[in-house]
């Protein structure tokens, strides 16, 4: 176990539970973040209610369901920017230092959605990347006494300048983080005699780009077929990662690792012998699906990676540098799925349905998260922040005079699954356009009477949507008409959220055409 040795072991007693891990011992602690993977597109049952179709196999996903805790009601934004940036400052994009409501614009209106002639509003200008002056989860973590590393894909730094980059926002380490949103390439290729990975940032992955030799494929487990093929960017992201554990685990700090694929955004193409396994097992279903099932499967190999590294940091075969069990690993995705449908739940990636914004959470912890456990308290993205941080032991947060945080603790669920604690409300604003997907709206969710009530208000029909998220997942029945009671107290709820005072809270709205002024929300009252 890594001990921070500038940390007074009286004040980590008093601000540690000791039924969590004992006094004065910090966890390493890793977030390892899919791109665009839907809540159901795994197979591990606790995590999507059982309603996983088999298409996509991930084992080393249901190892970490087995032997961890699964939320089913975890939230982010409903795209890759927002939820980066609400993870990285632990605050709604209404806060001055995020500002990220959606990718690049408010104003991506196109066919066959609102076009910018017909919408009634214009989309306000935002942020592309998390203010340099914010205090973001690693810079608290530093503080903490902890290391620092990004590896993969960041999207919301360097459109700035190099100041909102990684490693200027607390990272140690930073392997591929830059402004990009997506990898170009899935597969290395030869250039004027180095192999590359053409165009994907600033080159880092490049060094892992050398074809498959028949000894890496037998280390891990691939099938001789791919010996001299392209190298895969999920094992280039394998191979990044487990070099900065080695590194990491070398040295008596704690550590906080970003591990943030590329996958599965597109483009979708997995490594060939996981296409052929994925094809195998889909039967007569489309190659596109067998690519993203491959895709996933690659993804999950990573995970496996993962697993293996912390079992064996400096990976001579022995494992007394075991460091399993002082580790908790967070798997989930930046946002709801996009390939094919997010069945049972409604929508897509970029949607304010369940289909957009509901996201899988694992948590995996040996020895401290009892294994095989399930919670429904509803948890976001930017919950992480306060999380990592109370385990970390809690010596340094930022001011809230300064940087407040929107995110909540579910520390106590981690310790006590069963826990009947449930998080304040959770809010959404979004005030402008994304093509088909997205339209001005607002969005509140919160628990009535021991129901999970979500509800809309949409401004180009300027009209309220009210759904019974216990009763009803895929979101199939407006009930406005029949609860006007529910529905007019979320509407003050959203209301009071978003008329609240604070020197950093300056939320964006839909500006009217006419004037170019703000419009609120007609609330319900």
């Amino acid at each position: 176990m890594k001990i921070n040795k500038l940390l007074p072991l009286m004040v980590l007693i008093g601000s540690l539970a000791p039924s969590l891990y004992p006094a004065q011992k910090q966890p390493n602690l890793i977030v390892y973040m899919i791109d665009d993977l839907g809540w159901n597109q795994i197979s591990a049952k606790q995590v999507t209610m059982g309603t996983h179709t088999g298409s996509f196999i991930t084992p080393h996903i249901e190892r970490i369901a087995n032997q961890g805790l699964s939320f089913t009601h975890a939230y982010t934004q409903p795209n890759c920017a927002p939820s980066r940036a609400a993870m990285l400052s632990g605050q709604y994009p209404a806060r001055v230092h995020n500002g990220v409501y959606v990718v690049g614009n408010l104003n991506r209106n196109k066919k066959p959605g609102i076009t910018k002639e017909q919408a009634k509003f214009t989309g306000p200008s935002q942020r592309q990347d998390v203010a340099s002056e914010a205090v973001t989860i690693a810079e608290a973590l530093k503080k903490n006494g902890y290391q620092t590393a990004h590896i993969g894909k960041y999207h919301v730094g360097g459109h700035s300048g190099d100041s909102t980059m990684p490693e200027n926002q607390g990272f140690d380490v930073n392997i591929g983080g830059y402004t990009q949103g997506h990898q170009p390439v899935c597969f290395s290729k030869k250039i004027k005699d180095k192999w590359v990975f053409k165009g994907l940032g600033r080159g880092d992955f490049d060094r892992f780009g050398e074809p498959y030799t028949k000894s890496y494929v037998q280390k891990h487990g691939i099938p001789n077929t791919q010996v001299g093929k392209p190298k895969h960017v999920c094992d280039a992201l394998a191979e990044a990662m487990e070099e900065t554990v080695r590194s990491l685990a070398a040295d008596p700090k704690p550590f906080y690792l970003q591990l943030h694929a590329y996958a599965v955004h597109g483009p979708v193409q997995a490594r060939p012998d996981l296409k052929e396994a994925a094809l195998k097992k889909l039967d007569k279903e489309n190659s596109r699906k067998a690519n993203l099932a491959g895709f996933i499967s690659g993804m999950d190999a990573v995970l496996g990676r993962l697993l293996l590294s912390l079992e064996d940091p400096n990976g001579d075969g022995d494992k007394s540098d075991d460091i399993t069990k002082e580790t908790l690993i967070l798997f989930t995705s930046d946002n709801g799925g996009t390939h094919f449908d997010n069945l049972p739940l409604r929508g897509v990636k970029g949607m304010f349905t369940e289909g957009g914004i509901r996201v899988p959470l694992v948590a995996y912890w040996p020895g401290t998260i009892s294994s095989n456990t399930v919670t429904d308290r509803m948890v976001h993205g930017m919950d992480f922040y306060p999380t990592l941080v109370e385990l970390a032991g809690n010596q340094w947060m930022p001011s809230p005079k300064k940087h407040p945080l929107d995110g909540e603790s579910f520390a106590e669920i981690l310790r006590k699954p069963g826990s009947k604690s449930k998080r304040s409300p959770l809010f959404y604003l979004f005030p402008g356009y994304m093509d088909v997907r997205a339209q001005p709206c607002v969005v509140g969710m919160d628990e009535v009477e021991g129901k999970r009530f979500k509800l809309l208000y949409f401004y180009e029909a300027n009209a309220w949507e009210l759904y019974n998220l216990t009763d009803d997942l895929g979101e199939k029945r407006n009930l406005i008409k029949k609860h006007p009671d529910i529905a007019a107290d979320l509407s003050r709820k959203i209301e009071d959220w978003l008329r609240q005072k604070h020197p950093t809270w300056k939320p964006k709205f839909p500006l009217a055409k006419k004037d170019g002024e703000p419009v609120f929300p007609k609330f319900l009252h």
